[in-house]
């Protein structure tokens, strides 16, 4: 494997931003027109991935001619390179302190287990035509024949970029007051309109934070994407709430039916391996069927507490019980949630047409 130099990296990527900011490039112009198909349809991909991925194979590309691209993983030989480690500490936190929408990590979101950057890799992923376009742009990175021409292709990413950190400006609706039963009426609508699971999860991490905060719990209530498996990341579920490095509640958040096989599954490859004594499946709308249930009681007598609960029960139930403050905290920690790069623009507008149905901004 080709060892990188992570700082060296950084600053390559934070000086072609600014010129990517600043500069007016014929050349780039030349080839935002030569790859627009490819760089529409990556940059338009709901799989973030792609384009971070290719980022980072263009940067390597310009810092070592030598390392092969199409090897992201250290031991897929000597030209390789380590391409999780390049996300972790370069290219990851360049879109964030720059606002970029982007994932939490494309090798743990997409390209997991040693897989090579090639057409063979196709088949496990669901967006083929954006990964093709990927692979279509790596072939325009390997054809740089000096660094100049590299350096070029990168503020050209990084043009689109920006143009994606500037559509995903989007003001969020504030809400300065709601009633329990405008709240209802909210999150029915919020859960009846396509967000790929992003939705449930974050009304999920907005209430129980909001929990924390007004009991004082002293709770640490993390989450991760959608995209990204709990296996690869070794968390026990969509949502986790903590107390100090202890366990409390582990929730599986979820929009399709729970049944005896997501039980079992769940056990063996989450509940068992984290020591989770308490878990929480938090379902959109269609309840679990029998044979979950009665796979929770067989795991109570073995001293495992399942439980299950709607996304809109569990705000709604306990929003009855909750003064009105806790209420506009709960509102705060949902914006909070969604005014982040991370977050679509879709999600955002969701948000503002269904809270500006109910209530007048």
């Amino acid at each position: 494997m080709i060892t990188l130099d992570t700082a060296i990296a950084r600053s390559i990527l934070d000086r072609l931003f600014l010129r990517a900011e600043t500069e007016i490039f014929v050349e780039v112009d030349n080839l935002l027109a030569e790859h627009k198909e490819s760089l529409d349809s990556i940059f338009e991909s709901k799989t973030q991935s792609y384009r971070e991925v290719l980022l980072g194979c263009a940067l390597v590309r310009l810092m070592n001619p030598d390392v092969n691209i199409r090897s992201p993983y250290a031991k897929q030989g000597d030209n390789a390179f380590n391409g999780r480690t390049l996300d972790e500490k370069v290219v990851n936190p360049f879109f964030q302190a720059n606002l970029i929408p982007c994932s939490k990590g494309p090798y743990l979101a997409t390209f997991r287990r040693n897989v090579k950057l090639t057409e063979e890799t196709a088949e496990g992923l669901r967006d083929k035509p954006g990964y093709f376009s990927m692979l279509a742009l790596l072939n325009a990175v390997e054809e740089c024949d000096s660094d100049k021409e590299s350096e070029f292709f990168i503020i050209c990413l990084l043009k689109r970029f920006i143009v994606l950190r500037d559509a995903s400006r989007i003001p969020l609706a504030r809400i300065t007051r709601m009633s329990v039963e405008q709240y209802d009426e909210l999150l029915t609508k919020l859960l009846r309109c396509p967000s790929g699971g992003l939705l449930p999860v974050l009304l999920t991490v907005a209430f129980f934070r909001t929990l924390n905060s007004h009991y004082n719990l002293h709770w640490e209530v993390e989450y991760q994407g959608i995209n990204v498996a709990d296996q690869a990341t070794g968390a026990a579920g969509d949502v986790t709430v903590k107390l100090g490095e202890k366990i409390v509640l582990a929730i599986e958040v979820t929009e399709r039916q729970i049944d005896r096989d997501r039980i079992v599954s769940t056990f063996n490859t989450k509940i068992v391996n984290s020591d989770v004594k308490e878990y929480l499946f938090v379902y959109t709308v269609t309840e679990p069927n029998e044979s979950a249930r009665q796979a929770a009681r067989n795991l109570f007598s073995q001293g495992y507490d399942i439980n299950f609960a709607s996304v809109t029960g569990l705000i709604i139930n306990a929003f009855h019980t909750l003064p009105s403050f806790a209420r506009k905290r709960f509102t705060v920690e949902m914006i909070r949630l969604l005014d982040t790069m991370e977050i679509p623009a879709s999600v955002k507008m969701i948000w503002n047409d269904c809270v500006t149905s109910i209530v007048e901004i």
